[in-house]
């Protein structure tokens, strides 16, 4: 049952709501999501010299550089969440099957390891804790889920009236609290490894040379509070040497919560390919580093009698934890 708000209970909930952290069973080694230096480059390749006949090869190669998790969860509300319609039969069955309440058990008990871990600093730790511990006056009701999920902007919580991004982002004027948001998180298990994003042309039949010129942007990464809402977004950027081929796929990505190494830009490099005689196409395909999870945001909402945990289903992409490399360039033939 919605209750509407008034001024007055709007102000009590600013200094109420909660949100998730993440799970335990997502979470290995230490909170260091809040401690972050600068980033350094790794050992994998930008462009690997081999040519690769078969999505196979590629993503035994992208599992030795990028290695992804079964599981990963992000603090916040995550920056490479996917605005594409999520229902609730996708998580909680068929290839995911994460069930809701598992889900938010998981994320309070790991908000307290969050909050407990000495390297997570505040105002990150205080939000933490506003999800494992209930607010003082308020019963207890049951867990709610939502049953689908159709964008950030267009998924209302029933008893705020906010979309996800007003309800996780918005500032708190306690000044008891100043810096904390309300902890909104995300947990989820994978779904899609190492996703193409766009490809360069239409390639070169064989016994032909290919070459292009290639680099990635990495924009828009930020952080409010510290140890929050860490992401940004990607632009691989794919040129003939001459122009630029209309093929860049932007996309947006979220850091996991123990995540160490922070992303870098990729400098312009040349990359050529000759296409083998007797193949029918040959081409260049960017790969992200990272993978698709599909699980829940949670988060804790109250009115003036109740307070209630909510997930919602979603789908989001993180970066892998082992590389700071945003795309890797295969040189593909068929």
């Amino acid at each position: 049952m919605s209750i509407p708000p008034t001024a007055a209970d709007q102000g009590r909930r600013r200094n109420r709501w909660a949100a998730t952290a993440v799970a335990t069973t997502f979470l290995t080694g230490a909170s260091l999501l809040s401690t972050q230096g600068p980033a350094f480059a790794d050992d994998k390749p930008t462009a690997p010299g081999s040519i690769y006949e078969s999505d196979d090869q590629v993503l035994a190669d992208m599992a030795k550089w990028s290695p992804v998790r079964d599981s990963e969860s992000v603090m916040g509300l995550p920056t490479g969440l996917d605005d594409k319609q999520v229902n609730l039969s996708d998580v909680s069955g068929g290839q995911v099957n994460y069930n809701p309440d598992q889900a938010i058990k998981d994320a309070q008990d790991a908000a307290k390891t969050f909050a407990e871990d000495p390297n997570t600093k505040e105002p990150a730790r205080e939000s933490a804790k506003r999800l494992y511990q209930p607010i003082n006056g308020l019963a207890q009701g049951p867990n709610s889920t939502a049953p689908r999920f159709t964008g950030k902007d267009a998924y209302k919580d029933e008893w705020t009236g906010q979309n996800l991004e007003q309800f996780c982002n918005q500032a708190n004027h306690d000044k008891d609290r100043a810096g904390q948001k309300p902890p909104c998180a995300f947990v989820g298990k994978l779904t899609e490894k190492y996703p193409v994003k766009g490809q360069a042309g239409d390639g070169l039949a064989g016994g032909g040379k290919l070459t292009y010129k290639i680099s990635s942007s990495v924009t828009d990464e930020k952080s409010e509070t510290e140890g929050w809402s860490v992401g940004g977004k990607i632009t691989p950027k794919i040129g003939d040497g001459k122009s630029d081929i209309p093929a860049e796929a932007s996309f947006t990505y979220s850091y996991a919560a123990t995540s160490t190494k922070r992303l870098q830009n990729t400098m312009e490099t040349d990359v050529e390919m000759t296409v083998p005689e007797g193949k029918q196409k040959g081409w260049l395909e960017p790969r992200g580093n990272g993978a698709y999870y599909t699980g829940y945001i949670v988060y804790r909402a109250n009115n003036d009698t109740q307070q209630r945990m909510v997930a919602v289903p979603a789908r989001v992409y993180v970066q892998s934890r082992d590389t700071t490399s945003p795309i890797t360039w295969f040189k593909r033939v068929k």
